[in-house]
């Protein structure tokens, strides 16, 4: 039996007209060869480009440029003054080593008003002169990656080595390939056959448009991509950077609320301990221990476990700071979509834990759900009890079934059967990992159970025995036994596919970035 998502397909982003890659074309500084050679090559075959500019650089050729942006190229901003590093020398009087945050906004506002008013347009897509991210110098060095992201649509980088996963990409620092002086066969064809395997967007960067010299992509090369694109069987859609990021982001934006319509619990930590989003309860409750879970109090009320500022996969973290006897859990009712027939989700959180030398004697479950015991009727992670320390996922059924005389873990080879060790183990000290299990079909004779860490698949196990729950009792537990940092908890209330485990892992913001989706 082949189980599908039925509420999430497992697809790459679509790319128009079917095509598996995407392209761009894109030319720094305004030279005088993009509008006497390259547009009108452009305009011949409709093909659009990308232009960044300096304001000043088309002052010359100021009607060529109104007239690129008539015909349906992107403009696109280039800072005012083109700073670089001081250590070119032509830069020295303009060195990013001297600028701050403050003069760089200010530099890039100021493109932007000039451009709008020579060409009519106000630029949303920005490329980093030089490919050149910093400002300032030393100890006050700082990035100007993040005053990209809040100004532009995008920002595209120069001289780097990959094409764009148009999930992971961060939007504000955009692979920028070479094309000056390169060989379509030997060297842009390749990276585009890479592209299409992948389905990944390439953004080709280039300056002077012509046959030969410094810093040149040449004609003839761009006549052969141009063919290749543009033949009968393409695969790829060539597009101006702007126009590919606006539909990257449309996608992304669908895919995102797919996920967030099927997100029944999510807790961030960033707002405390009640979770971001809960179709049950919100709130966490400590119990006494793990046998009296049902003598709680809301919040947390151990000194073992507390909220810490800033120290989270994105904000703030749930740590644990020694094995404890107390346990913090969020009710199941509601939170998890439980049925006694067909039932399917995925449950997902972030660690952050050095096992070997944060860890206490004895076996440790991250995370633990279950309405009586580890063993009975349970799903869970956890680190084995000695050093080095394996990490498994336990996924069990009905005690009563799949182990009817209580036979001792150690002693039964049923209950290792029953376990699946993690093939990766990516732990460490101020290292944020990953964590997935997804599940279809629990409650049927045809069960399955998928494990994660870092969007990587670990593996994957049948399981035929019943989880029979009473729901009232079915607890979320965290950090039991365990040492170290939990963060963005979440339960799906559908079975992940890979495709869509690797976007959770990806998103840019975190489960964050789902519940605020669905808020627009």
């Amino acid at each position: 039996m082949v189980f599908l998502s039925s509420h999430l397909s497992a697809q790459q982003i679509e790319w128009p007209d079917g095509k598996k890659a995407a392209l761009s074309l894109s030319f720094d500084d305004a030279r005088l060869s993009n509008v006497d050679v390259g547009t009108p090559l452009f305009n011949q075959h409709d093909v659009k480009a990308t232009f960044y500019v300096v304001p000043a650089s088309m002052q010359s050729r100021l009607a060529a440029w109104q007239q690129a942006v008539k015909d349906g190229h992107e403009i696109g901003n280039h800072t005012l003054v083109h700073p670089c590093s001081g250590n070119f020398e032509w830069s020295r009087d303009k060195a990013l080593e001297t600028y701050n945050l403050t003069a760089m906004r200010r530099e890039l506002l100021t493109a932007n008003e000039e451009i709008k008013a020579m060409l009519g347009v106000e630029p949303v897509s920005f490329a980093y002169s030089c490919g050149q991210t910093f400002v300032g110098k030393g100890r006050e060095t700082r990035s100007y990656v993040p005053l990209v992201a809040e100004l532009f649509q995008s920002g595209r980088g120069w001289l780097d080595e990959a094409s764009n996963d148009p999930i992971f990409a961060d939007m504000a620092q955009l692979q920028g390939i070479e094309m000056d002086g390169k060989d379509f066969e030997k060297e842009i064809k390749p990276i585009l056959e890479g592209a299409i395997k992948a389905g990944n967007w390439v953004v080709l960067a280039g300056h002077e448009i012509g046959e030969g010299g410094f810093q040149t992509t040449k004609v003839s090369m761009l006549e052969e991509l141009i063919a290749y694109v543009q033949a009968e069987n393409s695969e790829i859609w060539m597009a101006p950077v702007g126009t590919v990021a606006a539909h990257v982001e449309q996608q992304r934006t669908k895919q995102y609320q797919g996920l967030e319509e099927s997100l029944s619990l999510a807790a961030t930590f960033d707002q405390g301990t009640k979770a971001d989003k809960a179709k049950g309860d919100a709130q966490l409750y400590t119990g006494v221990s793990y046998d009296e879970r049902n003598q709680a109090k809301p919040g947390i009320a151990t000194t073992d476990v507390a909220i810490v500022e800033g120290e989270g996969r994105f904000g703030d973290a749930l740590a644990f700071k020694k094995k404890s006897k107390a346990v913090v859990y969020y009710p199941s009712k509601g939170n998890i979509n439980y049925q006694a027939n067909n039932w399917s989700g995925t449950i997902s959180l972030w660690l952050s834990l050095d096992p070997e030398q944060d860890l206490e004697p004895g076996y440790t479950d991250p995370i633990q759900i279950t309405d009586v015991g580890y063993n009975d009727a349970a799903l869970w992670v956890d680190f084995s009890d000695k050093n080095p320390r394996s990490f498994r996922m336990g996924v069990y059924g009905d005690l009563a079934i799949w182990n009817p005389k209580n036979i001792a873990p150690d002693e039964n080879p049923a209950f290792t059967e029953r376990l699946l060790t993690a093939k990766e183990r990516p732990f460490g000290t101020g290292v944020w990992t990953h964590i997935v299990i997804t599940f279809e079909g629990l409650n049927s004779k045809e069960g399955e159970a998928s494990f994660y860490i870092n969007g990587k698949p670990q593996g994957k196990r049948s399981i035929s025995e019943a989880f029979t729950w009473d729901l009232e009792q079915s607890k979320i537990f965290l950090g039991l036994n365990f040492v170290g940092l939990v963060d963005e908890v979440s339960i799906f209330d559908q079975p992940l596919s890979e495709r869509e485990v690797k976007l959770l892992y990806q998103l840019p913001a975190g489960v964050k970035t789902l519940i605020d989706t669905a808020g627009h």
